[in-house]
């Protein structure tokens, strides 16, 4: 099991978290979606062989989802304006 962490993006207007949750715990693959303290947050248990990376991303950016916006880590490319 893999658990990802993720926030509600309200562009287009204010979202229902139990009505999201609801649509991505149906998804199969899919075993546990909690509502985190954070504003917004979901954390989804979920089983990477069932339900693909790809499969993944498409579930949770049709029920308005997106992973959390993380800092960029050492190995990451940076821009060199210099």
């Amino acid at each position: 099991m893999k658990t990802i962490h993720t926030i509600l993006r309200q562009d287009f207007g204010v979202l229902d978290p139990n009505l999201i949750r609801t649509q991505i715990l149906a998804a199969a693959g899919v075993h546990a979606v909690e509502l985190e303290p954070a504003h917004n947050g979901l954390a989804i248990e979920y089983d990477a062989e069932i339900l693909t990376p790809p499969k993944l991303f498409d579930l949770l950016c049709l029920c308005g989802v997106y992973p959390a916006p993380q800092g960029p880590s050492s190995d990451a490319p940076t821009r060199d304006d210099g």
